[in-house]
């Protein structure tokens, strides 16, 4: 592990594995190579069904619970200090969009009962729930209300990313526990779609909510993960939430798990054209650049813990909140 994470708690909220009962899930260990306390395992988005997702995640739940020498499955915060102080990484389960509940409210208590702990309302497209980022700017629909009723009860983390504006300021509205922007990145910055504006961010700061960086270059410029445009976005984040609303959500996929630029090339309609979606090699930074963020926030004039909060503490406080004890 690297040395430089030793003593503080590296949360990453959002891993970019393709979702599938046949991915490899070895590839976990470069998270835990580069120092990860904590990582949120995408189990399915809107393109899959119901049944997919299911799939998904109760193959995935086997394969952590069969690896209980390298990884935990986190059902409370407890389970992440734990696995911290036995040197295994934490892992729990994330879905992003609302056709995984198939029109029923009742599914997110299932879900979570099987280890989900944070979900997404709408991933680009308009659904049952909420409005996508790349359709129509539509807030939360009544049963979008009812769903967030049930997350706030049953101990989920609310997720605005990929979602429309007015669903997530719905969302940051309504919500009885702090919002969260999982992975996504300033639009004043990179002017993607896919980013979230000054208002977002600060509407979900004033909440208690948490934004994260996310590693994927077409979001970050034009397929750019230099460390530099990495740390612009950050300090950004950094200066309009303040230090204490700001995480990582890197977003990443390991290059050899899928071919990314054929599956976004065979949804056009998720991955509209225009947004760089059709950008050969999308680059991703991930994990192995933490020390070089960590150096820059330093070199920025944050403290110990504003970088501690930034690398995990900002979103374990949400997890905190939201997360329902089990004891």
């Amino acid at each position: 592990m690297n040395n430089i994470n030793d003593r503080r708690l590296v949360w990453d909220a959002h891993a970019g594995l393709f979702p599938s009962p046949e991915m490899d899930l070895n590839a976990l260990d470069y998270w835990h190579l580069h120092g990860v306390n904590y990582l949120s395992i995408n189990v399915g988005f809107d393109i899959m069904s119901k049944d997919q997702t299911f799939a998904t995640l109760t193959s995935y739940r086997r394969w952590i619970l069969d690896h209980g020498n390298r990884f935990v499955l986190a059902n409370t915060f407890d389970d992440i200090k734990a696995a911290q102080q036995t040197q295994k990484m934490a892992i729990s389960f994330d879905i992003e969009g609302m056709n995984a509940l198939g029109d029923d409210v009742n599914m997110v208590e299932i879900y979570h009962t099987l280890g989900v702990r944070q979900m997404l309302f709408a991933y680009n497209l308009n659904n049952a729930a909420a409005g996508g980022c790349h359709d129509d700017n539509t807030g939360l629909t009544p049963f979008g209300f009812e769903v967030l009723k049930e997350m706030n009860r049953v101990g989920m983390i609310v997720d605005a990313s990929h979602t429309s504006y007015k669903t997530s300021m719905d969302l940051i509205e309504c919500s009885e526990t702090p919002v969260v922007f999982s992975h996504s990145n300033p639009f004043s910055i990179w002017r993607h779609q896919r980013n979230i504006v000054d208002e977002q961010i600060q509407a979900c700061a004033a909440k208690g909510g948490v934004i994260g960086l996310n590693g994927l270059g077409i979001f970050l410029g034009n397929n750019d993960i230099s460390t530099e445009t990495l740390l612009s976005h950050l300090t950004y984040l950094i200066d309009i939430a303040g230090p204490t609303h700001v995480g990582i959500g890197f977003d990443y996929m390991p290059d050899a798990s899928v071919d990314l630029s054929s599956i976004l090339s065979a949804r056009p309609d998720f991955w509209p054209s225009g947004q760089q979606y059709e950008t050969q090699n999308i680059c991703h930074a991930g994990p192995s650049c933490i020390p070089d963020l960590v150096f820059g926030m330093q070199a920025y004039g944050l403290n110990e813990f504003e970088i501690s909060g930034v690398l995990g503490n900002n979103f374990a406080r949400v997890a905190k909140t939201c997360w329902v004890s089990e004891t």
